[in-house]
């Protein structure tokens, strides 16, 4: 579905992934973790074509539909709760202008395009609006609600309509960063129900750790400037990358330990005729070592 090939991307000077690979398959639920800073959204924007790579190619399936839920919510005008949820004020209008402008280019048969006429289709489906109704009420809202400006709402539950909006869309592979950020404890239950059955594939951003155990399958590591696939959930990657770590702290302070006793040898012998020799053959054995580089605890 989603592949990540030799990728690599710096920002102001520092390099936050390098060659790095990805895949993504149909169903599968992955979780993209790391520290603040480390270059988890702007890998997202990435994968959504919002920011290039400095090296390497995200690739796709063609007619494979992304939905992309930001942590911040989007500005709105005066449409309706309902309204934002179904995509009826603003989203059909962009991929309206979308589709015009690609059929004016030519390209009818991008990926762009195909995943444009996917999305307007679904929009335009009647049974967008009572599956957009479903979510809104599994993410809280009171159907007296519905009929309200989405502007007289807070941030958090605007984002809650955003939501509910990708939820109807049903795409290929949902895109999620922080998205429990704004929700109580009865919607994100409904909303972690959810995406346990849900037909697509799921890449998410969270520092919910319950959330990411009891939902991800494969967690990928941003590790400076590396990124590292682990199998299973958040407590299995958590478990993993500390074996990981001691093994190669391990190593790294065998080979030190092992460098040390050749180096002592070496400088108590080099002056002795009948030893020198072999004081050079320990210091050329040194030379030969493919260094270990001393590890840092993960953050």
């Amino acid at each position: 579905m989603l592949t990540i090939r030799k990728l690599t991307k710096s920002f102001g000077g520092r390099i936050l992934f390098e060659d790095a690979q990805m895949q993504v398959n149909y169903s599968e639920r992955v979780a993209l973790v790391g520290p603040n800073g480390a270059g988890k959204s702007t890998l997202f924007n990435i994968i959504l074509n919002t920011e290039d790579p400095d090296k390497g190619k995200v690739g796709r399936d063609a007619w494979t539909t992304i939905g992309y839920l930001p942590q911040e919510s989007e500005a709105i005008g005066d449409e309706t709760v309902l309204e934002v949820a179904t995509g009826r004020a603003g989203e059909l209008e962009k991929l309206e202008a979308a589709l015009r402008r690609l059929e004016e280019e030519g390209d009818l048969d991008g990926a762009e395009y195909m995943e444009a006429q996917a999305k307007y289709d679904i929009l335009n489906d009647p049974q967008t609006e009572a599956k957009a109704k479903k979510m809104l009420r599994g993410l809280g809202y009171p159907e007296e609600d519905f009929d309200r400006q989405a502007k007289e709402m807070s941030g958090g539950w605007i984002m809650r309509a955003h939501l509910a909006r990708l939820l109807a869309m049903e795409p290929d592979l949902l895109m999620l960063d922080e998205p429990t950020n704004h929700l109580d404890l009865l919607s994100l239950l409904w909303f972690q129900d959810y995406l346990k059955d849900y037909s697509g594939a799921i890449l998410m951003i969270s520092h919910d750790r319950q959330f990411l155990d009891e939902l991800t399958q494969k967690v990928f590591e941003i590790d400076n400037p590396k990124l590292i696939p682990y199998k299973g959930n958040y407590s299995d990657y958590e478990k993993k990358r500390e074996e990981n770590f001691q093994q190669h702290h391990n190593a790294y302070k065998n080979q030190q330990k092992e460098i040390k006793a050749l180096q002592d040898f070496a400088n108590k012998f080099r002056s002795v005729a009948s030893k020198a020799s072999q004081a050079q053959s320990k210091l050329k054995q040194i030379e030969k070592m493919d260094l270990i580089e001393k590890p840092r605890r993960p953050k």
